[in-house]
């Protein structure tokens, strides 16, 4: 499984990226979402976890820039702070759900188990 990792926070992506190749899954980290667009532009995604509060473009505005390349793919939306309007537009928007920070390892495993 490819999994993109959106998240501005560097440590929370190598975190993330070390837990999903531990479960053998091949993991494409990103800063941004401008930065996650042009990293997948050449590769298929299967599951995202995308952070909603991002420089520039939002978790949301690149999980809707995403499903319209992969509609397959599975988004998890995650924050610190839970933007109320962003978490329900983002789960309308089809976001599988949504993981409040800090969450636990077994958080991202369930959301994997899930899709």
């Amino acid at each position: 499984m490819r999994i993109l990792v959106v998240d501005d926070n560097e440590e929370i992506c190598e975190f993330m990226k070390d837990l999903l190749e531990l479960h053998d899954c091949e993991v494409i980290t990103s800063l941004s979402g401008e930065q996650a667009l042009e990293k997948v532009k050449e590769r298929v995604i299967d599951f995202a976890f995308l952070d909603i509060m991002l420089p520039g473009m939002d978790g949301v505005e690149t999980m809707r820039k995403l499903q319209s390349r992969y509609p397959e793919c599975g988004y998890i939306l995650m924050s610190g702070v839970q933007p109320q309007i962003r978490v329900e537009e983002g789960l309308a928007g089809g976001a599988l759900s949504f993981l409040r920070k800090p969450f636990q390892i077994s958080d991202v495993l369930e959301a994997l188990e899930k899709y």
